[in-house]
């Protein structure tokens, strides 16, 4: 009964309506166009999606939990959840708590007012209480192997940059702060500041050689990056150098490390020469053992745009942005002025998301170079991209229509639709067979269709 009243109003007023339109028609003593207001300003997307038929899967489960998934909150963080083990630990109620993946179903639980930060390592569940006291539980049973007395909370004003367990050392950053914890008790070996970045550090840390590499942000006549080296039983700072990245690699003692101060003092609009500097550290001692040039020119007429490129490295093979190319070379056999093995051409845009050749387009989409052909491949939806993560042969495309799309990685077609539900995204985490979707306030499981296992 209420459809058919609802439905019936609609026509009564579209009726009424239809009346006062002829009526305004009609008469001659009324003007259309003094009705008609013109907007002040009036754009239109022509980027448009086009509607993908393809099945829709149901969730095996969904439950509440508690995740901050928007970036511009205080507290926001990528480590709400992880999946590991056929299990996925994340928190409700301030709580931590295990999931039989496939199932939903609670396994155990841990703790109260904690924060919502948790790490899988080696069958170890690692964590903070809510007052930034790390914790270690088995990932199995949730029992406690210990709680440590140390507390690593600096200021109310600084989120919990990263959890980083290493070999037998438990670190935790806290901006420009460095916790070390054993691994086996929880006791607090040592802390470290680097002064000169003022509570600003990066969530980088790499252990080599009983040497520990971090990168700061430090601010004075220029601001950039500084790659500091820390001694890994005491924490006491080994070295450190104004202007250089984190370790692109560690080989043989030596630390590479790209140059970014020399950025600072290039006038990069008028001229076209561009090239990425590679300094090459003793890895103890900080002492410069050599420095690498890689050169190229940018097409066209000035003002050129600003900047070197990305640099990633892969087994033998270097990999460098320029311009609207990826260079590629034998990093085992420097030589100056070195010709590029082969390059590749990067598809509109030029964000290179570094774990394969895999870019971000104009439209923040993912776009893809086959090595093979040099061919430009993409994983499209219907839908403003919110988040992607590639797992073996599945994209899972996460998008702000509150629908996750599963896409063959080869073929670039999709498999699947889930509903989520939810505008923002986190990171889709996968175990087993079962892909976990992090929207707003919850989390859903999915099995995987054979296509994607």
């Amino acid at each position: 009964m209420l459809n058919i009243k609802k439905r019936s109003n609609e026509l009564l007023l579209k009726h009424i309506a239809t009346g006062v339109l002829a009526g305004l028609l009609v008469s001659s003593s009324l003007s259309l166009q003094a009705n008609a207001e013109k907007a002040d300003v009036s754009v239109n997307n022509l980027y448009s999606y086009s509607k993908i038929e393809v099945s829709e899967l149901k969730p095996s489960w969904s439950l509440k939990v508690d995740n901050k998934l928007d970036r511009n909150e205080m507290y926001f963080s990528d480590n709400n959840a992880a999946a590991e083990e056929g299990k996925v630990f994340t928190f409700v109620g301030k709580k931590l708590v295990a999931l039989d993946a496939k199932t939903g179903k609670q396994l155990w639980s841990y703790g109260k007012n904690l924060i919502p930060y948790v790490v899988y390592d080696k069958g170890v569940i690692y964590g903070l209480s809510g007052d930034y006291k790390p914790y270690a539980l088995n990932a199995k049973t949730g029992q406690m192997k210990w709680q440590s007395s140390s507390s690593t909370y600096i200021d109310t004003r600084l989120r919990t940059e990263a959890i980083v367990p290493l070999s037998d050392t438990l670190y935790v950053i806290q901006g420009s702060k460095t916790f070390a914890f054993d691994k086996t008790t929880g006791k607090l070996r040592w802390d470290t500041d680097e002064p000169m970045a003022d509570g600003s550090g990066t969530d980088y840390l790499e252990e080599s050689n009983g040497v520990i590499l971090r990168t700061f942000y430090v601010q004075g006549a220029l601001t950039s990056v500084q790659l500091d080296a820390f001694d890994k039983k005491t924490g006491k700072k080994l070295w450190g150098v104004f202007g250089q990245g984190e370790a692109i690699h560690i080989k043989d003692g030596f630390v590479y490390s790209v140059d970014y101060h020399s950025q600072l003092m290039t006038d990069y609009q008028s001229q076209p020469e561009r090239k990425v500097i590679v300094n090459v550290y003793n890895l103890e001692t900080g002492v410069k053992k050599g420095t690498r040039e890689y050169s190229w020119k940018r097409s066209g007429e000035p003002p050129y745009p600003y900047g070197q490129g990305d640099l990633l490295i892969r087994g033998n093979k270097i990999y460098l942005q320029q311009g609207d190319k990826v260079a590629e070379y034998d990093f085992n056999s420097y030589k100056a002025n070195q010709v590029p093995l082969q390059t590749y051409k990067i598809p509109n845009g030029d964000n290179w998301l570094q774990d394969r050749l895999i870019f971000t387009d104009t439209t923040n989409e993912l776009a893809g170079i086959k090595m093979v052909n040099n061919r430009q491949v993409g994983w499209y939806g219907d839908a403003p991209l919110a988040q992607a993560d590639v797992y073996g042969k599945g994209v899972y495309r996460a998008q702000r229509n509150g629908t996750l799309l599963g896409i063959n990685l080869l073929t670039t077609k999709p498999v699947f639709r889930v509903r989520t539900g939810s505008d923002l995204h986190g990171a889709t985490l996968k175990t087993g067979d079962m892909i976990i979707i992090q929207g707003e306030g919850k989390l859903i499981g999915v099995k995987l269709p054979a296509s994607l296992k």
